[in-house]
């Protein structure tokens, strides 16, 4: 069980199919035989879906009248996959990964970006997809009604310390190495 372990850490481990499905494998199996020991990670990842939910309509408004009209579009390939802490987040859920294709480039746009947007619900999203605003998007939202804004910075710092509290809880529940147990980057 160790060396499945060792494949996550903060590698990009999408770009190996072998070291993906290892750690796709080890998830799946560790969710299935420790699903008891990790009855609060998936608490956790069920707040963390529903916070993320609350704050959808207010992000949805905000791109639906920003990006349709950009000329550079930063929906790139690369932000499109899941890395280890989006894994424990969607297994916690019980929820399907999406199925990724080979050889699509990583500055190609996204694989799941359709006419009418991401073709992935919005609480599935990797993190780092779902919480990256270019500047256009943030000026719109700084910029618009103070309330909604407020209310959305507010459940994003909630958002930001429940998945810290869920990623420190798989970490100490399933007894992981290092990785697990670093501070999330600041957002």
């Amino acid at each position: 069980m160790m060396s499945l372990m060792n494949n996550l850490d903060d590698a990009l481990i999408w770009h190996s199919r072998e070291r993906w499905s290892r750690a796709v494998a080890f998830l799946d199996r560790l969710f299935r035989e420790q699903g008891d020991t990790l009855s609060e990670v998936v608490r956790h990842a069920h707040c963390l879906s529903q916070l993320m939910e609350e704050v959808s309509p207010f992000i949805q408004r905000t791109t639906s009248a920003v990006c349709p009209n950009c000329k550079n579009v930063c929906c790139v390939n690369r932000h499109g996959y899941y890395d280890h802490r989006d894994l424990v987040y969607v297994f916690a859920l019980g929820a399907s990964r999406p199925a990724y294709r080979d050889r699509v480039h990583d500055n190609d746009p996204c694989q799941f970006l359709s006419g009418a947007g991401c073709t992935i619900k919005r609480l599935l999203r990797p993190f780092r997809c779902n919480w990256y605003f270019c500047a256009a998007l943030l000026a719109r939202m700084e910029n618009g009604p103070a309330r909604p804004y407020r209310a959305f910075v507010s459940r994003f710092q909630e958002i930001i310390e429940v998945r810290r509290t869920m990623l420190d809880a798989f970490a100490a529940r399933s007894r992981l190495p290092a990785p697990y147990k670093k501070e999330l980057p600041s957002l």
